[in-house]
């Protein structure tokens, strides 16, 4: 990077209790559009199916829905933000995240239920795809990968509070009353938000050029057979690690009887987990490498698969969240570092933008395929069982993968 964007980077804002503020609402972006937006839902299905009268073929038609949801939000973002200001439509995809929220906690139709949760899964792409432009205009180069690094973890913040959520609200207030607290949570989240970027990113503009400036590298060639290989790691990402969570508490309660506090409290260990794993797999990954770290994720996920496919006890449940959950958050993290060492940066996001729709359309079948089975054969265990053995196809996957030879 040259003197001049050294030195425009390092007098961006961003100091102090004001950068503090910053990146915990950036955070809560995440927690409410991931957290709440995305995986909320798979944990109220049970309640919600019993008083809205659908069946899984639908849940995975919904749950699917909102994967092209977020297909179509992320082409979309992609175009306007040459138009509209990143954090303009960060904002503004937060707040139609809490309306959809709010929405859902008085929705009595599933189809109008499942617009609004397609309409939060492409939220989900719109909130998050300007994050890295507001963090690189509000924060110095010394403080920029700790804060996305929080940022990202947001995901599993809102998983924790989901548990929280559903294990005290589901029996005094009802499923209605914990979409309605995620919607207020979040709506208060967009208010501290318009005020705290608006004035933070009012002299921010000069950041646009001098990203044009370090699009000028020379072009190499990218289309590798290891970036073929994470392409593929990328699709099956979503069709085996998305159903997991997603028909994980209709299985533990419709399925195997367990009361909604023990499910819910699961989920709060998967938060929880999820919380420290993501820096901690990221310590250990720089010092034995990007590849072995995703090995050893895909194996901890796929006995976590295995675990939930092959035992009826409590304790187990909890030993296969936790696996999941040390394996699930870093993956996201790893994949996208491992493109970057092998992809020079005039292609990284192009490379990554093709992974990430994959990863998408990987979700849309994996949804919909786990919703079918458990209708066509009447047990969720055959889609875990499916997803334990992809995920011992995805470490043989990694095994494939060339040493990175750090072109950036």
């Amino acid at each position: 990077m040259s003197n001049e964007a050294s030195s425009t980077f390092e007098s961006a804002p961003g100091r102090g209790t004001h950068s503090i503020i910053l990146a915990l609402v950036l955070t809560g972006f995440v927690a409410s559009t991931y957290g709440f937006g995305v995986y909320l839902f798979a944990n109220l299905v049970v309640d919600m199916r019993k008083d809205m009268e659908f069946d899984y073929t639908t849940v995975g038609i919904i749950t699917g829905g909102a994967q092209i949801g977020f297909l179509v939000f992320s082409s979309v973002t992609s175009f306007i933000s040459r138009y509209v200001e990143g954090w303009k439509i960060s904002l503004v995809s937060t707040f139609a995240t809490s309306g959809a929220l709010l929405g859902l906690g008085f929705s009595n139709n599933v189809w109008i239920s499942g617009a609004l949760l397609i309409l939060l899964g492409g939220c989900s792409a719109s909130v998050y795809i300007p994050l890295a432009e507001i963090v690189t205009k509000s924060f110095s180069p010394s403080k920029r990968s700790r804060v996305m690094g929080l940022i990202s973890s947001g995901t599993s913040y809102g998983v924790f509070i989901n548990g929280l959520l559903v294990s005290f609200l589901t029996v005094h207030g009802g499923w209605r009353s914990i979409w309605m607290t995620a919607g207020c949570i979040s709506i208060a989240l967009c208010f501290v938000a318009f005020f705290l970027l608006r004035s933070t990113m009012k002299d921010s503009d000069q950041s646009a050029a001098i990203a044009k400036k370090m699009s000028e590298d020379l072009e190499t060639a990218w289309l590798t057979k290891s970036l073929y290989v994470v392409w593929v790691l990328a699709f099956l990402n979503g069709v085996t690690l998305l159903p997991f969570q997603t028909y994980l508490s209709p299985f533990l309660r419709d399925e195997l009887g367990l009361p909604v506090a023990t499910t819910g409290f699961i989920w709060t260990t998967i938060g929880a987990v999820g919380m420290a794993s993501g820096f901690l797999v990221g310590w250990i990954a720089d010092r034995i490498g990007v590849r072995i770290a995703l090995a050893l994720c895909f194996a901890s996920a796929g006995a976590a698969s295995a675990l939930v496919y092959g035992f009826d006890a409590i304790p187990i449940f909890y030993l296969a969240a936790f696996l999941f959950a040390a394996a699930f958050y870093p993956i996201f993290g790893l994949v996208p570092t491992y493109i970057g060492q092998i992809v020079h940066v005039s292609r990284l996001t192009q490379a990554f933008g093709i992974a990430n729709v994959l990863i998408g359309l990987g979700g849309v079948c994996g949804n919909f395929l786990g919703g079918l089975t458990k209708d066509t054969t009447g047990s969720f265990s055959s889609v875990y069982a499916a997803v334990a053995m992809l995920l011992l196809l995805q470490v043989a996957l990694v095994l494939m993968l060339k040493k990175p030879k750090n072109l950036n």
